[in-house]
């Protein structure tokens, strides 16, 4: 806008104006304005349009909202211009001149503007990573309209909220990202669920989802790689089920083992597992009790300890295996007793003493509160003693030339003859016994012979002295000869005589002569 008092010194002061000082005299005045009517009205026109264009225009017109590229370029436009250390503002080509201190304004509404949008990007991106149209499309899409919804405001040179919109939006951003761990753990917890309870197709969608949300989590990856398998793994555990139905245990056991290999971390095949080996428990342990009762009535009850026995590894500690043990064991023991009992017996009918107390040994062994293998003991110990003393003096009847021996069998006679009852073998016995007493008593008749040079004596008996022939009777029993000369190695002769032996003869001399000097 110009100024009339600037525009009467430049003309007075200007030699080239062609304006003349005359025409502003009063009495021209009049007649100047009448002249220049025309150029006045013009000139208010232009003037008119120029302050429309200064002031006006600008508040209506908006410059286009820069993309992503211009806005960057804009905001390194506007730090360019902060950093011109308070130069000049320079008139745009398109445009009103602006102040520094708006400038100053868009320059830091575009920079907070383009640190949010940073932000925003870099949320974006780890979300589209996060594959968020997954799991919350519509959130993300709120938050993505309040993005463009900032845009629309920036472009409005709405700059306050415009940042509000971008400030909102980059919030949700950040939730989306806190709401993705939850996401993530909570299909994990159903891929996990959905494995239990056999439902192999929600179990491959919810790890699927798991590894979108975190695709280099290796426990994620694992668990899509068991959900992947599972109708491999429930074929495997309806097969055992339809075997157990039929008590087919080991079959059954086969599958659950296949199931196992397929996923080793399958609960529910490791579940069925523990409870078939169970049932396969159970099942060996009533077979083997069913087969140890069933000895047990046929009276094998060694046959039925033993089966009982297996039972009880089978199940430790099981009071009813530990109780049919013993009980097998206690018809074990009185079987045992009475075959001892009935054996001693026979062998009492038999006369053979010595087994029969070792039968009655065995029984009392086995239980030593049975009276009948008390009495049997003492009454068969008594006997077989009475059998052996007595065989012995039989078998070796030289002993009673020894009159101790002799009056212990005269006596042993006697104890023989009060036994009761009687068999034949004791009466056997008495009478040998008693003919071995009498021949005992009976002497025998022995003939000596030597060569008239030998000394002779006989022991037990005395110095015979030299003779070619000498007679004596001597009673049965063993007797040594010794016969010596001198210049001749003694000789020696021992013989026996027996009960019963009529006559005896025997030659005793020295032949061999000894060698004098060297």
């Amino acid at each position: 806008m110009t100024d009339p008092q600037n525009t009467q010194e430049n003309t007075a002061t200007d030699p080239n104006n062609k304006w003349d000082d005359s025409e502003f005299h009063p009495g021209h005045q009049s007649n100047w304005f009448q002249q220049h009517k025309l150029e006045m009205g013009l000139f208010a026109g232009l003037l008119v349009v120029l302050l429309a264009v200064v002031f006006w225009l600008p508040k209506t017109v908006h410059p286009p909202a820069p993309d992503q590229d211009t806005f960057t370029q804009a905001n390194s436009d506007a730090s360019e211009t902060e950093n011109s250390q308070g130069a000049a503002p320079v008139k745009s080509q398109t445009g009103p001149l602006e102040s520094p201190w708006q400038d100053a304004q868009i320059a830091k509404a575009r920079r907070e503007a383009q640190e949010i949008l940073a932000k925003l990007l870099d949320k974006q991106t780890t979300l589209d990573k996060m594959q968020v149209d997954l799991w919350a499309a519509e959130s993300f899409k709120t938050a993505s309209d309040n993005a463009a919804n900032g845009d629309e405001l920036y472009r409005a040179r709405e700059f306050g909220p415009a940042l509000e919109s971008y400030q909102t939006a980059l919030q949700q951003f950040e939730a989306l990202i806190e709401q993705a761990e939850q996401e993530f753990q909570q299909a994990m917890s159903d891929g996990a669920q959905a494995i239990i309870e056999q439902q192999a197709q929600d179990a491959v969608d919810a790890y699927t989802l798991a590894t979108a949300i975190r695709p280099n989590n290796e426990e994620a990856k694992a668990g899509l790689a068991r959900a992947q398998i599972q109708d491999q793994v429930i074929e495997q555990l309806e097969a055992a089920e339809n075997q157990v139905l039929q008590s087919q245990y080991q079959q059954a056991k086969v599958h659950i083992e296949k199931a196992l290999e397929l996923d080793s971390e399958s609960q529910l095949a490791a579940a069925k597992l523990k409870d078939i080996n169970q049932a396969i428990t159970e099942d060996n342990f009533a077979s083997a009790m069913g087969q140890g009762y069933s000895y047990l009535q046929q009276k094998q009850y060694s046959k039925a300890a033993a089966e009982f026995r297996k039972a009880l590894k089978i199940k430790p500690g099981n009071a009813t295996a530990q109780d049919a043990i013993t009980q097998a064991s206690n018809q074990l023991t009185q079987n045992s007793i009475q075959r001892n009992l009935s054996q001693a017996e026979q062998y009492e009918r038999e006369e053979q003493w010595q087994q029969a107390l070792a039968s009655y040994q065995a029984a009392q062994q086995l239980d030593s509160s049975v009276v009948a293998t008390k009495i049997g003991v003492l009454r068969t110990r008594a006997r077989a003693d009475l059998d052996k003393k007595l065989q012995n003096l039989i078998d070796q009847p030289l002993r009673l030339a020894d009159p101790a021996v002799y009056r212990s069998a005269q006596q042993l006679l006697a104890d023989a003859a009060s036994v009761k009852p009687r068999g034949p073998r004791i009466e056997q016995q008495q009478q040998q016994l008693q003919q071995a007493l009498n021949k005992a008593l009976d002497p025998v008749a022995v003939l000596l012979r030597s060569d008239n040079e030998t000394n002779v004596t006989l022991y037990k008996v005395g110095k015979l002295g030299n003779f070619k022939e000498h007679t004596l009777e001597l009673k049965p029993g063993r007797y040594t000869l010794v016969g010596s000369r001198n210049g001749y190695r003694d000789v020696r002769e021992e013989f026996t005589l027996q009960p019963g032996t009529n006559r005896k003869t025997i030659v005793i001399q020295c032949d061999e002569k000894i060698a004098m000097g060297g």
